[in-house]
């Protein structure tokens, strides 16, 4: 096989001078004598985001001088060429490297096509610039793990569930995960004789029961039991009070988990990870309120459920913003929640400082628009949908930042502008909320 080693350090060297262009052609160069190599795939994407960030793509020059592209991948798909529409959703992403769509598809051709390894990449890649993309994470893990690499898929699906916390899909997987985890860490599959195995058996069952995201009912109150047992000998041992309140969290009794952290909390009231907890379990706990008024059709209720669950959301975040004023995270946490609950001028200031966290940007951004809405200043508001629109690329935001500009160009006044932002999403997604009504009354 040839050493290709020299000209990634070509590529690399050129992308440190900011040659992009020079970069592209090296990668490209190496990618055509081997197709399945990783880390040029990968340094290929990073370089075309670098690009980006350095000079926004337009999106009108994409579809005018690759938008072809786009269709002709997908007919290979169809026909089963899927190393040959990796190569046409390559050729798109040169324009717009940042396209969701594309990138996706380029990885799950290239994984089509046999070529895991350079998949692995773009997944791995995309998931990092856009860590908010969920279906980048799970392949990743999905990915990494196929390829022996368990801490690493790992990795991946934490990332994912960051995303989503409810994805079944994730959720399964890391739980697999920590199991297998476990019983390496054993040294189970290393035992040499049955006497290895039997001295090592009753270690190995308690290391998999706790690593193991999820238990049954039965192994929770089993193992709920042994934990009350030796808490009436030792009441205040906070190892075993941690695991009691993560058993009764499995077992779905919310209440008694916090009240075992806040046990906890009388003793270590400065501990982050425990009021990290009693924070999530507090707005669980008042989320469940909600879904019990709607279950029982009481609108009353759930009315004033939900009032309280966004003033809980906003004293939590506050709480959080005033131990780290930096944590960017939860001053988006913030500015958002006080956005539902109708505190504009203070969600802003909020989230011009959330706005920072390149995690929370597209949505920082989002929200700052649908503020400067609220307090009817269109230009301003269009102003923010247009960067969000611009940092998103694709996507569910893309799209609700070019609904939003699109409503408010036609209250203005400007049909032709507005008809203009919901006929591109007509072009990304016919079925999108009302925007087929919307493009047929325009033109009409």
């Amino acid at each position: 096989m040839v050493d290709l080693t020299k000209y990634l350090e070509q590529a690399a060297d050129a992308a440190k001078r900011r040659n992009y262009a020079m970069a592209v052609k090296i990668y490209g160069q190496v990618l055509a004598i081997q197709p399945d190599f990783g880390e040029a795939r990968a340094g290929l994407r990073k370089v075309l985001f670098q690009k980006v960030a350095q000079k926004p793509a337009s999106k009108l020059s994409a579809i005018l001088f690759g938008g072809l592209n786009i269709p002709i991948a997908g007919l290979m798909r169809l026909l089963g060429q899927h190393g040959a529409a990796a190569k046409g959703y390559e050729r798109y992403l040169s324009y717009d490297p940042l396209a969701e769509g594309p990138n996706l598809k380029l990885a799950n051709s290239l994984e089509r096509a046999g070529l895991t390894k350079s998949a692995l990449a773009v997944y791995v890649a995309y998931a990092e610039h856009q860590p908010r993309c969920l279906e980048a994470c799970r392949a990743a893990g999905a990915l990494y793990y196929e390829h022996g690499q368990v801490n690493e898929a790992l990795a991946m699906y934490e990332q994912a569930l960051k995303v989503d916390p409810r994805d079944q899909d994730s959720l399964k997987a890391r739980k697999n995960l920590a199991a297998e985890g476990a019983l390496a860490s054993t040294g189970l599959e290393k035992a040499e004789s049955s006497r290895d195995l039997i001295k090592d058996k009753d270690k190995q069952q308690q290391l998999e029961r706790s690593e193991r995201l999820q238990l049954s009912a039965d192994e929770v109150e089993d193992e709920l039991s042994g934990i009350e047992e030796q808490l009436q000998s030792n009441p205040g041992d906070q190892k075993l009070l941690r695991r009691a309140a993560r058993l009764r969290e499995m077992a779905k009794d919310l209440q008694g988990a916090l009240d075992l952290i806040d046990q906890l909390l009388q003793k270590n009231p400065t501990d982050a990870e425990l009021l990290e907890i009693a924070s999530d379990l507090r707005i669980r706990l008042q989320e469940q309120m909600v879904q019990k008024a709607v279950k029982r059709g009481d609108e009353g209720a759930a009315k004033r459920a939900r009032v309280a669950l966004a003033q809980l959301r906003v004293a939590e975040a506050r709480r959080r913003v005033e131990r780290n004023p930096s944590d960017l995270g939860a001053r988006f946490d913030l500015g958002s929640g006080l956005l539902e609950s109708g505190e504009v001028d203070e969600a802003i200031k909020e989230l011009q400082q959330a706005v920072k966290d390149p995690r929370k940007k597209v949505d920082s951004t989002f929200l700052l628009g649908r503020a400067f809405q609220l307090k009817d200043l269109p230009d301003l508001a269009l102003g923010q949908y247009e960067k969000a629109l611009a940092a998103a690329g694709s996507g569910l935001r893309a799209k609700e930042a070019l609904y939003e500009m699109g409503a408010i160009c036609e209250g203005q006044g400007n049909n032709q502008a507005a008809l203009g932002h919901f006929t591109k999403i007509l072009e990304q997604d016919i079925g999108f909320r009302d925007v087929v009504k919307k493009v047929e009354a325009l033109k009409n």
